[in-house]
């Protein structure tokens, strides 16, 4: 049986939070807000 999902997440760029896409440290001076990593790549899959 084949499945296919649609997944879509969202966060703000803030100073002084880590940029994390897909579970990678990207250098930026801004991050993701987000409670918990802000991994909008992650959350998304997930």
């Amino acid at each position: 049986m084949t499945r296919i999902g649609h997944g879509f997440d969202a966060h703000r760029l803030v100073e002084g939070r880590p940029l994390i896409i897909g579970g990678v440290g990207i250098p930026f001076e801004r991050g993701s807000l987000g409670h918990s990593d802000g991994d909008v790549l992650a959350h998304a899959i997930a």
